[in-house]
């Protein structure tokens, strides 16, 4: 019993010795930037830094991270000598973000996905995002002490950007993917830009028709979007007030999984059913009345119905089916739809505002 004990340590002490190779001799590459620019294509690697400067050593502050750069007519070699400019081995098991800049999400983006998915080195599970009215190298060099590596911090606003109004989706490489390979459904990106304070924000999603991206939706469009995926954590409706507009009353719909797109030879039928919270009253309605809840659910609907149609036929208008139109279609009737932007839209809301903690007064008239 001890040598077989004994044995099962040296066997747990010899694993993971084959092919180690220590932190300080690999390059961490955990963003790419992909920008067009002079007729090259422009590569950028985001890069731990593992080494520690004399001034981290003294206390100080440190980069978390540098950038390297190559430079091609085609992107295979740009890419290639971006990895040569590394003083040690390329590791990018890691890969966090690939930036594309506005020009390849146009222009020039399926050579580089096909070469994304034929590198061996890489893992699908990054997020792809497209920089609006900015290049990459730009994104990646706005560091601040609370965001040292851009990659991480794009990572994270996607992850956890749910405490605000839902413009930002949980689309990773591998989801991406799917979207291009699918003959039903166009996908659609996070884009990410800077605020006036130089730090990285998303900006709404870049919508796509096969691999040319064809617009940047505002991020109200954006919430939009994920609402009738049934993708939205927040989506906030204002209603003016009736004796002075510029005062709102505004709700929070809380309960948006309950969107369904039929679709028939005619019309794109879009019925959903929303539960919402009251965020803000500057109307000072009377909420104490159960028919001001009924009048308040009618105009919410008709206001969100607006909405949703609107948004809806500007999709058409692009011809991006990133509400799965065709999809919809196919698995009712297993046919093509290849004109589903011809149809016509028709939308139905139903709006029930939470009336939790509320006692009605009963008129005895």
């Amino acid at each position: 019993m001890k040598k077989i004990f004994f044995l099962l340590i040296i066997t747990l002490t010899l694993t993971g010795c084959y092919d180690y190779q220590e932190l300080n001799s690999r390059a961490i590459i955990v963003g790419l930037g992909v920008d067009y620019q002079n007729d090259e294509y422009v590569v950028n690697f985001e890069v731990l830094n593992s080494q520690k400067s004399s001034s981290e050593k003294n206390g100080g502050g440190s980069n978390k991270s540098y950038l390297v750069e190559g430079k091609d007519k085609t992107f295979s070699m740009a890419y290639q000598k971006a990895l040569f400019s590394l003083n040690k081995d390329a590791y990018l098991a890691h890969l966090k973000t690939v930036i594309f800049s506005e020009d390849i999400a146009k222009n020039h983006l399926e050579s580089i996905v096909d070469y994304l998915i034929r590198d061996p080195n890489t893992r699908n599970v990054f997020y792809p995002v497209v920089s609006k009215g900015i290049s990459p190298k730009e994104i990646f060099s706005a560091t601040t002490e609370d965001s040292p590596v851009i990659s991480t911090a794009i990572e994270g606003l996607i992850d956890y950007n749910n405490y605000k109004e839902s413009i930002s989706a949980n689309i990773n490489f591998e989801k991406f993917l799917g979207y291009l390979f699918s003959n039903y459904k166009d996908a659609y990106l996070n884009v990410v830009t800077l605020s006036d304070e130089k730090r990285v924000k998303i900006d709404g999603l870049a919508v796509f028709e096969k691999y040319n991206m064809v617009q940047i939706l505002t991020p109200k469009e954006s919430a939009t979007l994920q609402l009738l995926n049934n993708l939205s954590t927040n989506y906030y409706v204002s209603l003016p007030c009736k004796d002075n507009e510029e005062k709102k009353l505004t709700i929070s719909l809380y309960h948006n999984d309950d969107t369904k797109i039929e679709v028939d030879d005619k019309s794109i039928n879009i019925n959903s059913t929303f539960k919402a919270d009251i965020l803000d009253d500057e109307c000072e309605y009377n909420f104490k009345d159960a028919k001001i809840y009924n009048e308040l659910e009618d105009k919410f609907a008709h206001i969100l119905e607006e909405d949703i149609t609107k948004t809806t036929n500007y999709f058409k208008s692009l011809k991006t089916d990133v509400l799965a139109i065709q999809n919809n279609y196919y698995i009712k009737t297993k046919q093509s739809l290849p004109k589903w932007y011809t149809l016509n839209v028709n939308s139905k809301v139903n709006v029930l505002l939470d009336k939790n903690g509320i006692i009605f007064g009963v008129d005895t008239e």
